[in-house]
């Protein structure tokens, strides 16, 4: 009886309820019970994939829509390193002939899907050693599940955002420096003449925010217990505000 109790609970835990398209609604709807069907299946490719689309999706029309040689000199400008006028003429010139180049303008776009599989199992083993340190019993493959989809619906939501603004307004008038969507508060000040400012209020971002609400959800549904979410939602905050402070001291240190 004792076996068929312990079978039963075994397959409760990683048998889903949910299939991919009730997760995806029930991440913007019900995160706590999509996080708790997460636990049970710890599975992610789904969201990745389609994560992937709209991240090509809206590199292409940046590619497409924006002028190479506005948005090299957009990015120069706000760049911590401070460049002679000949030099940033001499990089925008090498920076627009790459553009040109069918092979890096099109084939560019593709390293970044490996890039956001490497950038997560980074964030999720941050997530998994404070999380660990704070008595949850985690394993990698549950913290980069959470990871993945507790950042990923957001990160969705502003490329679709990105797409739309892009062929609604003038493409060269997006100061794609601050983002294409700009859900923060770093366009209140000029980050060239005040960086380190600049890069605290670029940092409180709508998104953001939403991600750490969603992460906290996340990891308190993984944690067997030992988290609450506003526990979780501590430890994730912290991470967050390291990340914050070294945009800050990097900043600093090249103004």
């Amino acid at each position: 009886m004792e076996d068929n109790s312990k079978t039963s609970e075994v397959l409760s835990e990683e048998t889903p309820q949910l299939s991919f398209t009730q997760r995806l609604t029930g991440i913007f709807f019900e995160p706590g019970k999509t996080f708790a069907d997460i636990n049970r299946k710890p599975s992610w490719l789904g969201i990745f994939l389609l994560m992937s689309v709209f991240t090509l999706a809206l590199a292409y029309v940046s590619a497409a829509r924006v002028d190479p040689e506005v948005a090299i000199r957009k990015a120069l400008e706000a760049s911590p390193f401070q460049l002679s006028e000949e030099q940033k003429e001499q990089a925008i010139q090498q920076g627009v002939a790459r553009q040109r180049n069918p092979l890096y303008k099109y084939g560019t776009p593709l390293v970044a899907p490996v890039f956001v599989l490497i950038l997560y199992a980074i964030i999720a083993g941050l997530f998994l050693l404070i999380f660990v340190l704070m008595g949850a019993p985690l394993t990698f493959k549950k913290s980069y599940a959470v990871t993945m989809w507790g950042l990923a619906p957001p990160g969705i939501i502003q490329q679709i955002l990105g797409i739309v603004l892009l062929f609604i307004k003038d493409p060269n008038t997006v100061d794609i420096t601050q983002g294409v969507v700009m859900s923060h508060l770093g366009g209140l000040v000029d980050s060239k003449a005040q960086p380190v400012l600049g890069s605290l209020l670029s940092s409180i971002d709508l998104f953001s925010f939403w991600s750490i609400v969603l992460l906290a959800i996340g990891f308190a549904a993984i944690s067997a217990k030992k988290l609450t979410t506003k526990k979780a939602a501590v430890g994730i905050v912290i991470i967050w505000a390291l990340y914050v402070l070294g945009k800050m001291g990097f900043r600093a240190f090249f103004s």
